[in-house]
């Protein structure tokens, strides 16, 4: 495994999930850090390894993000795809004001492409639950971002 190459592919996309944790960049990318700094010294066999990475940045974020401060993703530098016809920061705003459970489902489903199932496995869910957080998550986004 090479570990530069990992980063390089995953850090961006896992510093943004893990964001949706911790509402903190900062222990964000400390749980990042502490990610690949065990990925260093006991590499797992990643044949696969997008659903391992998400599954185990979720766990650092939940650590590193016991005890913390409410704060919503409207006040992070959040990594988001920009396109020159679409201003993403409505979107990311309207993101940080739904429930995390929430948040980390539309981010894993809807940016990342995890099926259902999948996202299931990563956040440790049904995947009817899954898709039931979803569903409640682009009902409250219209809402939010029809408001403002």
């Amino acid at each position: 495994m090479d570990l530069a190459a990992l980063y390089d592919a995953w850090a961006s996309r896992l510093l943004a999930f893990m964001m949706t944790i911790t509402r903190d960049r900062h222990r964000a990318e400390d749980a990042l850090q502490n990610l690949f700094v065990k990925l260093a010294t006991n590499p797992p066999d990643l044949r696969d390894p997008r659903a391992y990475l998400f599954r185990a940045a979720r766990r650092e974020a939940w650590r590193s993000s016991e005890g913390r401060p409410e704060r919503t993703l409207e006040s992070l530098d959040v990594v988001a795809p920009t396109t020159e016809a679409t201003d993403p920061q409505p979107l990311i705003a309207a993101l940080g004001r739904l429930p995390e459970e929430q948040a980390e489902v539309v981010l894993l489903h809807a940016i990342e492409g995890f099926t259902f199932k999948e996202v299931a496995q990563i956040v440790r869910i049904s995947a009817d639950t899954a898709a039931s957080r979803y569903r409640l998550a682009l009902d409250k986004l219209k809402e939010l971002l029809r408001r403002d």
